[in-house]
């Protein structure tokens, strides 16, 4: 396993060892880590699957393709988790919905969210029928959205058009999550008119400590712009060995002082105890 540290805290680290134990379960876990978070990018390749955990709380992002979901449901079942407390969807593209399907039929999910539009993908259809298989509705998200729980504080924040010249990417849902002194920004699959949005909004700062980088590191007109304003620590492309991300996109982040994390050398975790953060990769 490689280790990157972006704090040189010992108990950071101490608590990133307990984190990281195999099928770690029960108290001795949790009580020795209960002002931690974790969040963890699958290796999924060009997809997206986080999950975010707490002491009593899990957040999934999306759900990579339908063949790589056992990559999710193995995680979950190695650490004995049979339920997740939110599923948000950023949007319905196959590589970021196409899981959910398996994932709502292995565990019980307490609540969904979803940008309000539709797809005629045969992805989003498949997780369409799974709703009505087992008589769960998503909650669509409209408006901005504001969760809390264990000390997190998460702002989900909707598309701002009915239309985009982008037909799904521009609808993805973007979070931002404050823990404590640190911020993670996700933003989805986002293309130009929707860092547009990003960059004009006043809902919250742009300024984060870790990006999850848009659409892949695909370089938008704009996405200099996006990528100087949020100027993370830490920021972390979903990729594959194929498709790595645009190289003048990770240029960029070199020269706002970002380190850069690609899942596609593994799956990557962030621990973080709300002023340092541990990120380390398989």
């Amino acid at each position: 396993m490689k280790k990157q540290n972006l704090s040189k805290s010992f108990l950071v680290i101490f608590w990133a060892f307990l984190l990281l134990l195999g099928g770690c379960k029960g108290k001795t876990s949790t009580d020795s880590i209960d002002e931690a978070i974790k969040i963890t990018f699958f290796d999924v390749g060009k997809g997206d699957a986080i999950l975010i955990e707490t002491e009593n709380t899990s957040m999934m992002i999306d759900t990579g393709y339908d063949n790589t979901s056992q990559v999710i449901l193995s995680y979950l079942e190695k650490r004995g988790k049979e339920s997740l407390n939110y599923l948000v969807l950023t949007h319905f593209d196959k590589d970021h919905v196409g899981g959910a399907d398996q994932i709502l039929k292995a565990v019980n999910v307490e609540r969904i969210l979803q940008p309000d539009y539709e797809s005629d993908s045969g992805q989003y259809q498949e997780y369409q029928e799974t709703l009505e298989e087992i008589g769960q509705q998503p909650e669509r998200v409209t408006d901005t959205w504001n969760l809390s729980f264990d000390g997190v504080e998460c702002l989900i924040y909707p598309p701002q058009q009915q239309e985009y010249a982008e037909e799904d990417n521009d609808f993805s849902l973007v979070i931002s999550m404050t823990y404590k002194e640190q911020r993670f920004l996700f933003a989805g699959d986002c293309e130009k008119e929707r860092l547009k949005e990003l960059l004009n909004q006043t809902e919250f700062e742009l300024n984060h400590d870790l990006l999850k980088v848009p659409h892949h590191g695909r370089k938008e007109k704009n996405s200099e712009e996006f990528l100087e304003a949020v100027s993370a620590k830490a920021a972390i492309i979903t990729c594959s060995q194929e498709e790595p991300g645009d190289e003048k996109v990770q240029k960029v982040l070199q020269q706002t002082g970002a380190q850069i994390y690609l899942t596609s050398e593994g799956t990557i975790t962030c621990i973080s105890d709300g002023e340092s953060m541990t990120i380390l990769q398989e």
